[in-house]
Parts: C-alpha cells; sequence; structure tokens
C-alpha cells in the first residue's frame, strides 16, 4: 500500500509539473498576446498617412482552418513625397497581390510581418489614394481568447461550425492587412463575409445586404463610425437574432440585437432587455451611446468575451450577478464590454501606455451602475470588491510608445478605477461627473481624435481651477501608496500626517462623532478626538496597508 501511495503521489506530482511547465512555455511562447504584440513606436513611414477605409472581402473555411480574401485600403497622404506604403500583415499569410486603385500591378516584399509597397509616382500631403492586397493563410488559432487571442476554429452543440475572432492584443494584423496602431482609425469600414449557406455572419454596423450564390452566402456589413483595427470583427455559427429597440434621449430608435446559438435561445429575450437597461444607466454618465445611427448589438462566442463595435462578443452563458442591496440580477460581463462602447471605442488612447483610461474607466463604469441602480452603499461595496484585485506592482502608466504586452496587467482594470474613485472625492460630485461626462462626449477627446493621460489631468484642472497632477500622477506612474501616520500627543490630541509623499491630499478625518476634511501632508496635523481618529474611513483613497 505505502508504494502504491509512493508511486502515486510521484504520479501526481509529474502531472502538475507538466502542467506547470506547459503554461509557463505556453506565456513565455505567445508573450501574453501571442507572437504578434500590438502597438509600440509608429513606423517613420506610417506616419507620413492616414488609412481612412478598408474593403475587407473573406472566405473562412473551417474545415481547412484557413482564411483568404483580399483588402482594399484608401488612404489620405500626411506628409510631401510619400513612395512606400507599409502595412502590418503577419507571414502566416502569403500575399499573391497588390494593385492600386487604376487597376496597375505593384512590386511589394512581405517580411517580418511587414508588407512594403514601392509606388507607382510620389504622392503630395492630403493627396488619396487607394490599394488592393490578396493574400490567404492561416490566421492563428486563438490559444486562450481574448488574451491570446486568433481565430476560435470551434463546433456548436450541435456540431456544427462556429467561428470567432478576438485580436485586442495582437491588432487587426494577424487576419488582414493593416496599419496596426492605436493612433489610426479609418473613418469607415466594409466587411464581406462568405460563409456556406445556411450559416450567419454577424459583424460590425449595419447588415446591407446578403447575396446567395451555389451554397453559400456572402454578408455585407458596413460601419461608417471610425473604428480601431482591432475592433473590426466577425462571428460566424448557425445564429438566431432576438431584437428589440433602445430609444435614445432625442426620441430616435437603434436595434439592440444578440445573434445567439439555437441552444442559448431561452433567455435571450430578457437579456436583451438588460442590455437597454444597461445603456440607459450608462447615458447617464457618459452621454448617449456612440454608435446609434447603426446597433448595439452582441454575439454569442466560444470565448468569454470583448468589445467589439457594435458587435460585443458574449460568451458568460447567462451567469447573472446579484446589484448590491437589491434583489435585480444583471450580467457582469455584458456590463463591462458595454461600457467599452464609450471607453475604447469612442474615447480611443493614442498609445497603449495609456490603456488604463479604456480598461479603469471602464471597470469604474460597473461601480457608477450600482450606483445608479441601488445608491452610494452599493457603490462602494463595488469599490472594495475592485479594490481587492489591486496588486499594485508596477506603474500603470508606463513608458511612451508601449506595446499591449508591455502595458496590460490587472491593475489598468482596478488601480484604474480606483484612482476615478479618488478622483470623485478629490473633486466632488459637481465637477466630478461634469469632467466624467465631457471627457466621454467633447469632441477634442472622441472617435478620431485620440487621449492620453495628460488629457484626462488638463481637463480635471480646467474645470476644477486646482491642480490635481500630483495626485492623478502619484497613482498612474508610481507604486507609492499614502501612508497615514497618527501619533498619540496627550489625551484626546493626535498628530495625523502622510510623511512619504511631498504634497498634500485631502481626506476626510473622523473624530468620533465629528467628521472633517483636511488636506494632509508630511506636516502633521494636530487635532483634537475623543476617539481614536480614523482617516479616509469610506477608502476613497488607496493607501498604504490597504492592499493583502
Amino acid at each position: 500500500m505505502k508504494k502504491f501511495l509512493k508511486w502515486l503521489t510521484i504520479f501526481i506530482g509529474s502531472i502538475v509539473v507538466l502542467v506547470l511547465i506547459y503554461a509557463a512555455v505556453t506565456l513565455v511562447r505567445h508573450n501574453r498576446f501571442g507572437l504578434y504584440a500590438s502597438g509600440g513606436p509608429l513606423l517613420a513611414n506610417q506616419s507620413a498617412f492616414d488609412v481612412t477605409f478598408y474593403d475587407i472581402s473573406l472566405h473562412p473555411d473551417a474545415e481547412k482552418k484557413f482564411l483568404s480574401g483580399k483588402t482594399g485600403i484608401e488612404f489620405k497622404t500626411l506628409k510631401n513625397g510619400l513612395t512606400e506604403i507599409q502595412l502590418h500583415l503577419i507571414n502566416n499569410f502569403t500575399v499573391s497581390e497588390i494593385t492600386d486603385k487604376k487597376g496597375n500591378s505593384l512590386e511589394f516584399t512581405h517580411e517580418n510581418g511587414l508588407i512594403s509597397i514601392p509606388l507607382k509616382h510620389p504622392l503630395m500631403k492630403n493627396e488619396m489614394a487607394g490599394l488592393q492586397i490578396v493574400y490567404a493563410g492561416e490566421a492563428p488559432e486563438a490559444i486562450r481568447p481574448p488574451w491570446i487571442g486568433g481565430i476560435n476554429w470551434s463546433k456548436d452543440a450541435d456540431g456544427n461550425d462556429w467561428i470567432g475572432l478576438s485580436c485586442q492584443g495582437e491588432g487587426g494584423k494577424i487576419w488582414f492587412p493593416c496599419k496596426d496602431h492605436p493612433s489610426d482609425e479609418a473613418d469607415s469600414v466594409f466587411l464581406h463575409i462568405t460563409v456556406p449557406e445556411p450559416y450567419f455572419c454577424a459583424a460590425n454596423g449595419l447588415l446591407d445586404k446578403v447575396e446567395s450564390n451555389k451554397g453559400s452566402l456572402t454578408y455585407h456589413w458596413k460601419t461608417h463610425y471610425p473604428i480601431n483595427n482591432y475592433n473590426i470583427n466577425f462571428a460566424i455559427g448557425m445564429y438566431e437574432a432576438v431584437e428589440s429597440e433602445y430609444i435614445t434621449e432625442t426620441g430616435a430608435t437603434m436595434p439592440v440585437v444578440f445573434y445567439v446559438l439555437p441552444q442559448s435561445r431561452e433567455g435571450a429575450e430578457k437579456h436583451v432587455a438588460m442590455a437597454i437597461d444597461m445603456l440607459q444607466s450608462y447615458r447617464k454618465f457618459y452621454g448617449e451611446y456612440p454608435f446609434t445611427k447603426e446597433k448595439f448589438g452582441l454575439v454569442e462566442t466560444d470565448y468569454l468575451g470583448m468589445e467589439h463595435q457594435t458587435i460585443n462578443a458574449y460568451g458568460n452563458h447567462y451567469k447573472y450577478e446579484t446589484i448590491f442591496n437589491s434583489s435585480e440580477e444583471f450580467d457582469g460581463l455584458m456590463l463591462h464590454e458595454m461600457g467599452h462602447e464609450w471607453w475604447g471605442n469612442k474615447v480611443t488612447v493614442k498609445d497603449w501606455s495609456h490603456f488604463w483610461i479604456q480598461e479603469g474607466i471602464c471597470s469604474y463604469g460597473e461601480a457608477l451602475y450600482q450606483l445608479d441602480k441601488s445608491g452610494e452603499d452599493a457603490y462602494h461595496k463595488k469599490m472594495a470588491q475592485i479594490r481587492r484585485r489591486i496588486r499594485n506592482k508596477n506603474p500603470i502608466v508606463i513608458h511612451a510608445n508601449a506595446t499591449t504586452t508591455e502595458s496590460y496587467n490587472g491593475d489598468i482594470y482596478s488601480k484604474g478605477a480606483y484612482l476615478m474613485h479618488t478622483l470623485r472625492y478629490v473633486l466632488g460630485d459637481s465637477i466630478f461627473f461634469p469632467v466624467l461626462k465631457q471627457f466621454a462626449t467633447d469632441s477634442a477627446y472622441t472617435y478620431q481624435n485620440f487621449v492620453d493621460s495628460e488629457d484626462l489631468i488638463q481637463l480635471v484642472n480646467r474645470n476644477s481651477g486646482e491642480d490635481y497632477r500630483k495626485i492623478m500622477e502619484l497613482y498612474l506612474k508610481t507604486t507609492i501608496l499614502p501612508e497615514v501616520k497618527i501619533d498619540s500627543v496627550g489625551i484626546n490630541r493626535y498628530k495625523v500626517s502622510i510623511p512619504n509623499i511631498g504634497f498634500s491630499l485631502p481626506m476626510e478625518v473622523t473624530m468620533g462623532e465629528k467628521k472633517k476634511r483636511m488636506q494632509l501632508g508630511k506636516k502633521a496635523i494636530e487635532i483634537i478626538s475623543d476617539a481614536w481618529p480614523v482617516v479616509d474611513e469610506k477608502g476613497w483613497y488607496l493607501k498604504n496597508g490597504d492592499l493583502r
């Protein structure tokens, strides 16, 4: 028996070691976002043109796990004398032909994920031009979507093909030729996806038409809103459309559509109604839903979710939570991805080093939803839940020109959200909420006008009439947390300070039955209290000792 237990222990231990080795190798090999991190320094050549339009035709082959297609690209030159265009497309694909808008065949090279295309003649500033690229190959298969993304070649419960796509960290270059940088969005995109009949293809924007040809269907989707390349998306399956209407603040109607598999059809109407309620809640804080001329769309996917513009991926299987202090249900995954329609899709960072704006403010929206539905206590419970996820190992804003791999970590969600929570206290609701809405609605920060942390700092300072840069940069660019020190200096007398930072913070101090907002910093403030004073009792700040 002892020998059996010994060998059983060795066997189990070996399995555990192998699993850990496999996980480590996977993470190292795929470098969090696969082999294809997005962003980084903008190529000198790509700084000379702006993509205005993608026209993507694609034939996915589920049996061969193969993509073939062509992409038309229109662009505007930003400098005189442009003689070459460089576009990203991973080398899994073979480019067979490139032509200009006049049909001229162009020479090109395709090396190290970059297509270099010499032009027939130099282009002058503000000149419009276009290319068409024909290509085919095997796109990366998603390993841990959406974090290690690619194509999901899945099967539904009935054995039908079920195809999804996720590529936030990798960028669109893993499936079509593009300018893969967060600072460039096409003004509009047309997608033409051909699938076997009777499959359905869901994608961004509005469905223009469906063409039938010898057992296949081509779905023509069009979006006329600016869109980041990683948000261009499609999903293919035996989908049914469950649809309702959202009434905008101006009284217009917009479709809310959930493309769902038959196996998940039961409960879909409730889910769509829940989505409409969330849209109504978010607009109170962020302004109207950003894409009302098209739709709010959900599509069931074989991975958890992702914020693809107007066609959010949803794979949470109706795992509902309960709003704090309430019996009302909600879907946390849908709520988060919906928030990205504002934070990420409408308000977009120009550099992944400011990733926190998209993820952190979006995560903070989950607390605002609790506030709207159930009040202040529910809001603070949600923020306490978010605080428990903070690790504070690295700053959430790093060096300029970062890649997705360099900038991505859990704190861009949780610590970023907590900074917004702190700003609410510091500014007060009368300033904070208008600033938040202005950041989400002002044309200076939205659609094709990209943002970074400096934009938010300046917006806060302009609206408050104060300089809060030091507070914001403390939480954005360092891992230093305020350390509150309280010393008893006599009967009912205490000195309170924050000795580890070089500036003061407005904090609430509870002194028995009294509460007072005080400026705390290195210089100790003496207070009189019948009980040991409590600083920041409600937890508006992330402080030293808060993390476990």
